[in-house]
This record gives structure tokens, C-alpha cells and sequence, in this order.
């Protein structure tokens, strides 16, 4: 009779689709497209029951389905969820028992579900946000190959046209080759070439941090490169390539900023607001593309959902089409709405924008009192220091970046150490400052002789640049790998030094660079392919996590990692990466962002004497 039951169960079982992993606490995970096609079933009940008040429905349908959270008002499903559940260990353990003889039993919780039914997919009908994707691709197309046509063929008088030069190939070609002759970018040109290659190792760091995310025939494969102490210390370092945009664009920002209050001393409040319009016009157009592009997910033409299409594609466009507005409103990095956000990496669009309103505001002091300038950036600097430590010593978190595969597999969401530390502006306010602090030495000793050699404690900073680094950065493994207790002093100092050093060594290195003639290095950096590839590395950073989905999207769960798989897949992903962000500097950043420029900053100049 048990063999009979058994016999029963593995036929009955063997016709579900399901993936199943150890439970760690996050219950909201149990989330599957059953559930999604009975909460369809009822939503289809409610619309006949109040279809005479349609626009009433249609107001709850946006603001209520994408834009409050899904679990706000509780769920008439748990109980489906519970007993499915059962259903779920009663068929894993079956098979456990049946494949593998083990007569103790597993535990197993619903990650999501998948099923082979058609009817869903059938039903489906267009929504708003895929809407407004087909009609901005179908604009920016239609204005892409019009204005070519006239720009090759119109007339002299069309070609003018501010339309047809925005969308120009040839002219916005030229843009992307052409090397500024501004002083500024003489000596800081080399910072594109650095972009390119912090670019390129945060492609690998991600599709490393990927492998953990989708299932593979050999997962312990991660755990042993997990267990080597230099591959730790490596990943670790993923932390400071971030830190370093944040310190160039501190850098860059302080550098202009006080270069024009130096050429025109009588500037407005005007000049800030102009600051702030041409960083959106900078940012949004790419970005906002992208977060529509991410509510497609597996609906783009052409696309077809593969086995572990589920996590890598639907379950972002679910997010997404419920906290979208946490992007468009650049908060989406804050703690308050942590855990399920949409376009994860979007978080360092939000952090830079933030810290680049704060230290505007800053500047704007040094501005009206010039005198205070000095004792006012001290005392920023030194408590942008101390926060971070403070918040990993008041909440007990760890010393590092937390590589744990438990946390890889929800893209590190839930880990309190990412949205505490890692995210928020107010814990990466350090390296935007001390690269504000760079741009305010080069304008010092540009324009008013400053010699730091004089300084005892930049002489000695400079020289303690490298056993620094070694300390903050080569024991992180023994903090991985060992129970230090996180309250110690061991853990606070790690916290301080590596969250820290990174950022005061990057400062050095561009201190020296603009107190020294150039050399091979640098003139490799700021070669114009280097410069070139440089004013695509922000297209790249936006875009390339989609690209990594959709590539993923097609990957077998047999698929078998390797270290050749590691060193091949992100090479692959870092081309067709670039290949993306050039057409979308062609077709959406360059175009859009002239259009933009020329409406709300070239008409509304503000008065600078």
C-alpha cells in the first residue's frame, strides 16, 4: 500500500514546476504565478462587480496595484499559501525518498512557482507602462531616422534645425570622438580611461554576484571560490571602484564649481539651480528609459521566457511596476524603502544625485562665506568619517561587504549591512567629500600657490598610503571566515579603515596626477579611445544589469560553472554592455539630452555678472 501511495504521489508531483531552497526567514519570497493567476481571478470579479465605475477602478488599479505595496492591506491568499506549502514538502520529500533513500525528511519553502499553462499568457493584455515603452521606442525611431535623412539629404536651412542636429549621427559621432580643450580636462581627461576600467571590473564583480542568484548544476562551486582568502578580498573590493565615482564626482564637481566662482565672482543663485537642471538632464533620459525597459521585462518583442527566466526577468518587472516611483523620485537607496526595490543597482543613480545636492549646498556656502570655507569642510569631512562606523557599531553588522551565497540568491536585498551601509548618501557622503576636498586643493593650488609639501600631515599621509591599504584590505577574509564578535574594537577599527582608506589613498593618487606631468599611464587613460569609451561608461553602468538578465534569461539550470565560464561569460557581457550603451548614446543620452538642454537651460541662462 506505501509503495502504491508513493507510486502516486511521485506521478502527481512530477507534474509541477518548482524551485525550493533552504528557508532563511523571508516568508514575502513564497510568492508564484498560481497565486498571480487567482489574484487575476479575483481582480476579474471585482471589475464586472464595479464596472459601472470604471474610472473609480482605474484609479485603484494604479494607485493601489503599482504604487502602495502589495502586502499593505494583508492577503486573502495565505491560506492557499500554506497548503500549497504542505503540498510542496510532501512532494519534495517524496522524491528525496524515492531518488535517495533518506529516510529523514527536509523542510522546503516555495521561492516561486512556474507552471506550463497557457492560459495566463493567453488572458494577458497590454498595460499602461508597456504602452508608453512602444510609443517613446516608436518616437525616438521615427525622430532617429528622420532627422539622418534631412541631416544627409534636407536642406541647408532643415539642417539647422535643433531636431536634426540632436539626432545626428555624424554630429553626435563627432561629440563622442572630440577631446575637450579646456585646462580642466587636461588635467583631469584621464579619468574617462579610469571609468572604463572600474566599469569593466563592476560587469565582472556583478555577473560573479549573478552566479549565486540563478540555480546551477554545481553550486558548490561558489562555496569553494568563497572559501579562498584572496577571492575574498577581491570581492571586497567591489566597494571601493564605487567609492571611487563618488570621489571623481566630488572631484570634478568642487573643481568647476569654484573655478567659475573664480572667474565670475558676482554669479547668483541661478548658477546652482543650472547645476541641478543639467545633472537631471545628464541622468534621467537613459535612466527612466531603462526603468520602463525593466517593466517589460520577459513582454519585449523577441524574448522568450527561459528556465530561470522567472527570477531573472518577472520577478524585476513585478517590482518594478510596484516601486518604480522610488527611482523617478531618487529615494530608492534610503533604508525606508528597502529590501524589495526595483532596478537594484539604481541605488547609486539616487546616492550620487543626493550627495551632489549636499555638496552643492556646501559650495554654495563657501560661496557666500569664503572665509568659513576651511573650518566648514573640516567639520563635514570629519563626521562623513565617523558615520559609517557608527552605524555598523549602533546596529552590531558586519566589518565588510557580506558574501554570503544566502544573500547572492535575493541580489543581496535583504542584507541590513547593503541598505544601511552600503546604500544610504549619508554612509558615502566620505568619498564624496574627500573628492570635493581634491577639487578644492587643485583650485588652491592653481589659483593661490598652495604647496602641500609644507604640510607635515599630507607628507605623512602619502607615505602611509600603502601599509594602510594592506591592513584595511587583506584581513577581510579572516572576518568572513571566523566569529569575530561585531562589537568588538577589532570589528569597528576593520569598519573604519575600509570604508576609509580606499577613498584617502584614490585622493592621493589625484593629487599627484595634478601635481605631476603626465606619464605613460595617464596618456593611455586620456587617449581619445579611452575618453571615448569613457563617455559611454554611464550608459554602461544603467544598462548592462538588464543586459546580464536577458542573458541569463536563456542559461539552463544544468548550466555548470567553471573558471572559464567566469572569465569568458563577463567579457562577453562587458562588449555587448558597451555595444548598448553606444546606441543608446546615439539614440536616447546625446539626443535627448541637447533637446533638454537647449528647452530648460540655454533659454533660461542665468545672469553671471
Amino acid at each position: 500500500m506505501k509503495h502504491k501511495l508513493d507510486q502516486s504521489l511521485d506521478q502527481y508531483c512530477k507534474g509541477a514546476t518548482f524551485s525550493v531552497h533552504a528557508t532563511h526567514g523571508h516568508e514575502e519570497a513564497a510568492s508564484g504565478r498560481i497565486f498571480q493567476l487567482v489574484r487575476n481571478l479575483l481582480t476579474e470579479q471585482i471589475v464586472k462587480l464595479w464596472l459601472s465605475v470604471g474610472f473609480w477602478w482605474l484609479w485603484w488599479r494604479w494607485s493601489i496595484l503599482y504604487i502602495l505595496p502589495k502586502d499593505l492591506f494583508g492577503t486573502d491568499l495565505d491560506n492557499f499559501k500554506l497548503r500549497y506549502s504542505a503540498l510542496i514538502n510532501i512532494c519534495v520529500n517524496n522524491r528525496l525518498e524515492l531518488k535517495y533513500n533518506l529516510s529523514q525528511h527536509a523542510y522546503s519553502e516555495i521561492e516561486y512557482c512556474t507552471t506550463r499553462d497557457d492560459l495566463e499568457s493567453s488572458e494577458k493584455t497590454s498595460d499602461l507602462p508597456e504602452t508608453m515603452f512602444y510609443i517613446t521606442v516608436l518616437t525616438l525611431v521615427s525622430l532617429f531616422v528622420g532627422a539622418n535623412v534631412i541631416d544627409w539629404i534636407g536642406h541647408d536651412h532643415a539642417k539647422g534645425h535643433i531636431v536634426v542636429t540632436s539626432f545626428s549621427v555624424r554630429r553626435n559621432w563627432s561629440r563622442l570622438t572630440e577631446q575637450p580643450k579646456s585646462e580642466l580636462y587636461r588635467n583631469f581627461g584621464y579619468i574617462d580611461g579610469v571609468r572604463v576600467y572600474a566599469s569593466v571590473f563592476l560587469i565582472i564583480m556583478h555577473c560573479a554576484m549573478y552566479s549565486g542568484v540563478f540555480p546551477v548544476a554545481n553550486p558548490e562551486y561558489s562555496e569553494q571560490v568563497l572559501k579562498n582568502p584572496l577571492l575574498i578580498d577581491v570581492f571586497a573590493l567591489a566597494v571601493v571602484v564605487l567609492q571611487m565615482f563618488f570621489v571623481i564626482s566630488g572631484l570634478l564637481l568642487a573643481a568647476t564649481v569654484l573655478q567659475d566662482i573664480e572667474r565670475k565672482p558676482d554669479i547668483n543663485s541661478g548658477y546652482f539651480w543650472t547645476k541641478i537642471r543639467m545633472r537631471l538632464i545628464r541622468i534621467v533620459p537613459v535612466y527612466f528609459f531603462c526603468l520602463l525597459l525593466t517593466t517589460m521585462g520577459a513582454n519585449l518583442p523577441g524574448v522568450q521566457l527561459g528556465p530561470v527566466g522567472y527570477k531573472t526577468l518577472v520577478q524585476e518587472q513585478v517590482r518594478c511596476k510596484q516601486k518604480w516611483w522610488t527611482n523617478v523620485l531618487f529615494v530608492n537607496n534610503l533604508p525606508t524603502f528597502g529590501e524589495e526595490r526595483c532596478h537594484f543597482h539604481g541605488w547609486y543613480l539616487a546616492t550620487d544625485f543626493q550627495l551632489f545636492l549636499a555638496t552643492l549646498l556646501l559650495l554654495s556656502a563657501f560661496w557666500k562665506s569664503p572665509k568659513q570655507a576651511n573650518a566648514l569642510l573640516l567639520f563635514s569631512v570629519i563626521v562623513a568619517l565617523i558615520v559609517p562606523t557608527g552605524i555598523v557599531y549602533y546596529m552590531g553588522l558586519e566589518s565588510s561587504f557580506p558574501l554570503k551565497l544566502s544573500e547572492a540568491q535575493f541580489s543581496f536585498m535583504y542584507s541590513s549591512w547593503i541598505n544601511h551601509v552600503y546604500f544610504p548618501s549619508y554612509s558615502n557622503m566620505n568619498s564624496y567629500l574627500l573628492g570635493a576636498v581634491v577639487g578644492y586643493l587643485y583650485h588652491q593650488t592653481k589659483y593661490n600657490k598652495l604647496n602641500l609639501d609644507d604640510y607635515p600631515l599630507y607628507r605623512r599621509l602619502r607615505k602611509l598610503c600603502l601599509p594602510l591599504l594592506a591592513l584595511a584590505y587583506l584581513p577581510t577574509f579572516i572576518f568572513y571566515q571566523y566569529e569575530i564578535p561585531r562589537s568588538s574594537w577589532m570589528t569597528i577599527l576593520h569598519n573604519f579603515l575600509y570604508r576609509n582608506v580606499g577613498v584617502a589613498a584614490l585622493c592621493v593618487c589625484f593629487i599627484e596626477c595634478f601635481r605631476n606631468p603626465p606619464g605613460q599611464i595617464r596618456a593611455h587613460l586620456s587617449s581619445v579611445a579611452m575618453t571615448s569609451l569613457g563617455k559611454l561608461s554611464y550608459n554602461v553602468y544603467v544598462l548592462h544589469i538588464p543586459v546580464i538578465r536577458l542573458i541569463v534569461n536563456m542559461f539552463s539550470p544544468s548550466f555548470k560553472l567553471s573558471l572559464v565560464s567566469l572569465l569568458w561569460i563577463p567579457q562577453g557581457i562587458a562588449v555587448i554592455s558597451y555595444f548598448v550603451g553606444f546606441v543608446a548614446f546615439l539614440l536616447i543620452e546625446q539626443p535627448l539630452g541637447l533637446l533638454l538642454k537647449h528647452r530648460f537651460v540655454d533659454q533660461k541662462k542665468p545672469k553671471l555678472a
